[in-house]
Formats: C-alpha cells, sequence, structure tokens
C-alpha cells in the first residue's frame, strides 16, 4: 500500500471506531482555502474536528508529534471556515481531537486523544 492508501485506511478505521463511540459523522475530507478537516463529528452537542495521523515508524517523531503548532493553526482555520459555511453548527460547542495511528498495519496501535489543543 502507498502512503495515500494508507492514510484512507487510516480514516475508515477511525470513523468506523468514532461510530461505534456513539459520533456521528457530520463530513469528511471537507477542503477549503486553508487545508482539509479529515473528519468533523458530532458527539452529543458537540462539533468534534479530527485530525487522523499516521506513522508506519516514529523515526521522524510519531503521529501525535507530527501535529505542529502550524499544522495546529491549519486546522483551526479550516474549523473556524467550516463554521462560516455551516452556519447551523455556530452555537454547538467544538473540539478538537486527534486519531494518531503507528505501527505496520493501521488497526494495530492508535490513540485517541480528546482535546488534543484548543482555539
Amino acid at each position: 500500500m502507498n502512503r495515500k492508501q494508507l492514510g484512507q485506511q487510516a480514516e475508515a478505521h477511525a470513523l468506523e471506531f468514532l461510530s461505534r463511540q456513539g459520533l456521528q459523522l457530520v463530513s469528511r475530507n471537507w477542503h477549503c482555502r486553508y487545508g482539509e478537516l479529515d473528519l468533523v463529528m458530532l458527539d452529543q452537542a458537540t462539533l468534534v474536528f479530527i485530525e487522523v495521523r499516521y506513522r508506519s515508524s516514529t523515526g521522524y517523531g510519531g503521529a501525535l508529534e507530527s501535529i505542529t503548532p502550524a499544522k495546529q493553526e491549519k486546522i483551526m482555520l479550516a474549523a473556524q471556515c467550516f463554521l462560516e459555511q455551516h452556519m447551523q453548527w455556530q452555537d454547538h460547542a467544538c473540539r478538537f481531537d486527534v486519531m494518531a495511528y503507528s505501527g505496520r498495519q493501521v488497526n494495530r496501535q492508535f490513540h485517541w486523544l480528546k482535546h488534543a489543543f484548543m482555539l
């Protein structure tokens, strides 16, 4: 599998796992000028922006470490853009989570980090 396929597999696994946890899909792979939001889901009354990261090795840092302050800024800007374009979600509380995958197989090791960063 190439990198893109592994990333898609990680996103599919994250969506399946989070759905089993009771979250509901609002949007997947939403694009704007600031970048992409991997998953936007609803956790009860909270709108959750979820970044899915996969790293097969930790040679250059793990999946969690790959979310730099610059990447966080892009995700937050994209989330603001999403809220501007989808007014029905503007009154909901928001949260930023990360689903981090590591290892040779996407579903082998993963970590769901709630409230990974704040606006």
